[in-house]
């Protein structure tokens, strides 16, 4: 789906950075999001895949293709120190309104 004002955030994660926005890069903004019948929500590209048909616990991370990976960190390490792949005990995703 198109969002040009679409972005990931972070309260904690394994680099120990503090929270932190990642902003979706203006060429991209036709893939903030995208879902399948059989997976969770894909953020980007494939920044945050949540959920595959096999086990929808399943997770990966690759943040830097689709939205802004933060200077110094790698995309696919500082969010939970595994290389790519993790699983998932917890996923939440929000949406926010403009005030009518």
């Amino acid at each position: 789906k198109t969002s040009p004002k679409a972005f990931l955030f972070t309260l904690k994660c394994h680099s120990g950075l503090p929270p932190t926005k990642m902003r979706l890069m203006a060429r991209y903004d036709d893939h903030a999001v995208s879902h399948a019948i059989n997976n969770g929500p894909c953020f980007g590209l494939d920044d945050i895949e949540v959920g595959y048909v096999v086990d929808l616990t399943y997770c990966s991370t690759i943040v830097g293709s689709t939205y802004e990976c933060p200077e110094g960190q790698r995309g696919d390490t500082f969010l939970t120190g595994s290389k790519r792949c993790f699983k998932a005990s917890e996923v939440e995703v929000f949406s926010v309104q403009e005030k009518v």
